[in-house]
């Protein structure tokens, strides 16, 4: 089909365009905010609590990062009067039926279209609708029963509490959010609803520059002023948040500042959390990249006058990894037979890929195959001869005139920066990496969006002498484009599966019973898009072993296969 015969050509070219532009490891969080580091949620929430001057034991609250699911709770399991916040998972009940197709927006519940009930109970927070809702379902009790598993209890085995006045917990009301977040497509529209639901109260009395879908409770009885609120916020991270009040000071400057206190939080913890994963997944590559042999020694030595900064390194072997480099005919004889041997295997699986989908069928897979190798063919076309560095007479210790590692920092400085013919000027015995010509297609666009910006490197101890130059070690860190391909795999086929639910046969079969062009087009298009919202979910790091040689008074990058590899999201894994 033609969308796949696209996406073949766009992104073999996109395996070629891959630009560099590394990214704040923390990001915008402060990882010294002294209000978090070095402390627990717990201890946090006790110190905002005190300087609120609000008792511990009327106050119940939890957090939940929806992506990681770690939780936090004070007092979780404390049955608190919800107010209205019931009404969040009450229509997750009807919004999963719409879902199911055991109801539609045009039934009439408790006396009104459930389109209208879900807007009046969520947004106006109409107790009549609501009571109409329950009693739709069989009244009070046969509604809490319902209810139980949308907060996460069993409602056989659930505390007798449960069934009274609409008490609840920050525990279930954290499972009810954090089930609506991560299986929205189950509940239609409650979110939506929580959306527009009280813009300038309650968690949402302040601007933010995250979304918040929320719902408040409030109830007074007595000298008791029950005041609450739950959300989810889109943070980096969404995150799910509540908290009961029972009689407090000021609670309304107290909900406000919790939910400050939970965003801030949820960005430093996500930040944190990334730069401990980055520091690990920086060792580990460099652990892997050392391991074949032992690390250099470096004994100093005078700086030679003119050039400063001169020392002597007594060189270890290159990792085994290392290509060796082969001289005369048989290396060319050698880059043709593999040539040979890529591109056939390319062409087999493109042919599988594109012959199944003439009938109408989606074989991504192969297709996905076909891609990494045409990339890996044309990367080996454009890989230096063995005869293009300058080479030492002999592979001894040499002098480090000069400052090789400021030619490692350039070049992938100007790649950072799209100077591509400024980061040429760095590299030996190549003219070019192809990295200047931009794709038009906007599918392929958005996966070179994303490679830019989930590029990051940063060298890593000193540059040293090796046998005919020197290494500077270097940990890289990109999109996984095999990765990548295998979840767009996968989105795609369920993205045909939901489309084909929703358009008409005519929206999706051509005349002899296979998938129309403009059908697959939009769900690999969907899918594609989808995936890369969460494109950091696919990153990875390795360790580079960046090999220069010394060329006309300047120090240049040899680019060996494991550059090209890194350059290219894995294509030469």
């Amino acid at each position: 089909m033609k969308v796949l015969k696209t996406s073949l050509i766009l992104l073999i070219v996109l395996a070629l365009l891959l630009p560099l532009a590394p990214r704040a490891a923390a990001e915008d969080a402060e990882l010294d905010d002294e209000r978090f580091a070095g402390r627990t949620w717990q201890e946090i929430v006790d110190e905002f609590l005190d300087e609120h001057g609000a008792n511990p034991a009327k106050v119940a609250c939890g957090w939940c990062n929806t992506v990681t699911g770690e939780e936090q709770y004070h007092n979780g399991d404390q049955y608190m009067v919800s107010g209205s916040m019931y009404k969040v998972p009450m229509n997750m009940i009807f919004a999963e039926k719409v879902h199911k197709g055991e109801i539609s927006w045009d039934t009439f519940v408790g006396g009104y279209r459930y389109e209208y009930a879900l807007h009046a109970t969520i947004v106006d927070s109409n107790n009549d609708v609501a009571r109409g809702m329950w009693e739709y379902l069989g009244g009070y009790q046969p509604y809490r029963h319902i209810l139980a598993p949308y907060m996460g209890e069993d409602p056989d085995t659930v505390d007798e509490k449960f069934y009274e006045n609409n008490f609840s917990t920050p525990r279930q009301m954290i499972y009810a959010l954090k089930l609506l977040q991560t299986e929205s497509e189950r509940f239609p529209r409650v979110i939506d609803e929580m959306l527009q639901a009280e813009p300038n109260k309650y968690f949402k009395v302040r601007d933010h520059e995250y979304d918040i879908a929320h719902k408040y409770g409030y109830y007074t009885e007595g000298a008791h002023l029950y005041l609450n609120d739950c959300a989810i916020i889109y943070t980096e991270e969404p995150m799910a948040v509540v908290i009961f009040t029972d009689t407090v000071v000021e609670p309304y400057k107290l909900l406000a500042d919790y939910c400050d206190l939970m965003i801030d939080y949820t960005e430093y913890s996500t930040a944190a959390r990334r730069e401990a994963e980055r520091i690990a997944a920086e060792e580990a590559a460099i652990a892997a990249l050392n391991s074949p042999s032992p690390a250099p020694e470096e004994t100093a030595a005078p700086a030679s006058a003119g050039e400063p900064g001169t020392s002597v390194v007594t060189a270890a072997p290159l990792p085994s990894a290392e290509p060796t480099r082969e001289t005369g005919g048989a290396s060319v004889f050698g880059r043709v037979v593999l040539l040979g041997l890529i591109a056939a295997a390319a062409a087999y699986f493109a042919f599988a890929a594109l012959g199944r989908a003439r009938k109408g069928k989606l074989r991504l897979f192969p297709a996905l195959c076909a891609i990494l190798l045409a990339a890996a063919a044309l990367i080996v076309c454009v890989l230096p001869s063995p005869e293009s560095a300058e080479k030492p007479a002999e592979d001894k210790p040499v002098e480090l005139k000069g400052d090789p590692q400021a030619s490692v920092t350039e070049f992938f400085d100007a790649l950072c920066a799209r100077d591509y013919s400024a980061a040429y000027e760095k590299l030996s015995g190549v003219s070019t990496l192809g990295l200047e010509n931009a794709p038009q297609s906007e599918d392929a666009a958005a996966i070179w969006r994303a490679m830019e910006e989930n590029r990051e490197y940063r060298l890593y101890g000193d540059c040293v002498a090796a046998p005919g130059g020197a290494v500077q070690q270097l940990v890289f860190t990109t999109l996984d484009l095999k990765d990548l391909g295998e979840a767009v795999k996968a989105a795609t086929e369920a993205k045909v599966e939901q489309l084909a639910a929703e358009l008409s046969p005519d929206e999706i079969y051509n005349d002899e019973g296979g998938y129309l062009e403009s059908f697959t087009a939009r769900a690999y298009s969907e899918a594609l898009a989808e995936t890369l919202e969460h494109a950091a979910d696919y990153r990875s790091t390795v360790g580079l072993n960046i090999r220069l040689v010394r060329s006309g008074g300047d120090w240049l990058i040899e680019p060996d296969g494991a550059l090209y590899g890194a350059l290219t999201g894995g294509a030469l894994k």
